[in-house]
């Protein structure tokens, strides 16, 4: 049996060890919630809007050509001036053509003499034949000589009014305002109706953005229940030199065909012109776009996530808990992105915190606030 005192040594001992050995030990850390800044989808005005490239073109784009024959005596303009309508261009040796109208008349004057002196025959025949002094034959024959000579009077007057016309196309003029464009004969040449044009002349508010579109755009547009119709849709014209044209212009035809080759249909839109900007041949950019925004769902691009299962966002739920939402996106807008399928209006979006979460975790919530206001309803490029 162990002394008293060395038992109570030994507890002392094992007391003190116990107390070191306490000492040593940590306590278990709570659990840290990540905080994650949040973000609500919401819906917001949206211009849709895409580009084509496309040309200019004119409605009243017109070939001016000889009508007759001759030489060129005079040009009564410059390349490049603006004309009106009944303006002079060129003007063609008439002396010919007064001529073949001098002799038209003087056909004219013959055959009607001839029509009065057989008229007057054939009135005295009727007399005559009915009182038996010529025979039945001579009177058809007087009848005859009448009836040509009506027909002369009137191939005469056609033959005249000819005259008259190639008379009056000597002197070329303007059919319609426009900008006249490079004369293509000198004076002294010999134009005809095969010349080919003298030159053009161009209507400058009759201009048209022509350019080619997808046929599945046409198809949706033309849907009974599409969102979009035609009657919604503008079109502006982008210059070379980068800057939108003031003006907009509308859709007035489709073609009746689609281009087997492209797989696309031409559009055209008339477009004004009233600066004398646009000419026919210019090309440009079409923006065809909505004319009214339309409201569509949006969130930041920075909240968008891609992986091998496809697009999706991290969102927080009611009770915040983290979720998965798998979602198809469309155009980017700016800094955020449409969303065509996948959220609703309200959801709570991760934008900042994506790293330090997972699905199924609990975190601390805190509305995102930028910087600077983020760039939303702007146009589609």
């Amino acid at each position: 049996m162990q002394p008293k005192g060395r038992l109570s040594g030994l507890m002392s001992c094992l007391m003190a060890g116990l107390l070191l050995t306490g000492c040593d030990e940590k306590p278990v850390p709570e659990e840290t919630i990540p905080q994650v800044f949040v973000v609500k989808a919401s819906e917001q005005p949206y211009h849709p809007q895409r580009g084509f490239n496309a040309h200019i073109a004119s409605r009243s784009d017109v070939d001016i050509s000889a009508e007759v024959s001759g030489k060129v005596i005079a040009i009564h303009f410059k390349e490049g001036d603006d004309v009106s309508a009944g303006d002079p261009l060129f003007d063609i040796d008439p002396a010919s053509y007064k001529a073949a109208l001098a002799r038209a008349k003087a056909e004219l004057a013959r055959a009607e003499a001839n029509k009065s002196n057989a008229e007057k025959n054939f009135a005295r025949g009727k007399k005559l034949v009915d009182d038996g002094y010529i025979s039945a034959s001579e009177y058809d024959t007087l009848e005859a000589r009448e009836l040509e000579s009506i027909a002369a009077v009137e191939s005469a007057n056609a033959a005249l009014e000819s005259a008259r016309v190639n008379l009056e196309y000597t002197s070329i003029k303007a059919p319609q305002d426009g900008r006249v464009g490079r004369a293509k004969p000198s004076v002294g040449d010999l134009v005809s109706p095969s010349y080919g044009p003298l030159t053009t002349l161009v209507g400058k508010n009759d201009m048209e953005v022509v350019f080619q579109i997808p046929e599945r755009l046409l198809l949706a547009a033309q849907r009974p229940d599409a969102r979009i119709t035609v009657k919604d849709i503008e079109v502006t014209v982008v210059m070379p030199d980068g800057r939108e044209y003031p003006h907009v212009g509308t859709i007035h035809y489709f073609s009746n065909r689609v281009d087997a080759s492209t797989g696309t249909v031409e559009v055209r839109a008339a477009i004004p012109n009233p600066d004398d900007i646009l000419r026919p041949g210019l090309y440009v950019q079409a923006l065809v776009r909505v004319k009214q925004p339309i409201m569509v769902l949006m969130i930041p691009q920075a909240a968008v996530q891609v992986d091998q299962r496809g697009t999706y966002v991290l969102a927080v739920d009611d009770t915040d808990t983290v979720t998965r939402i798998n979602m198809v996106t469309g155009e980017r807008v700016g800094e955020n992105v449409l969303v065509n399928s996948g959220l609703d209006t309200g959801d709570r979006v991760i934008i900042r915190g994506v790293q330090k979460v997972r699905p199924g975790s609990r975190v601390k919530v805190e509305e995102f606030k930028p910087a600077t206001e983020a760039s939303t309803g702007s146009n589609a490029q």
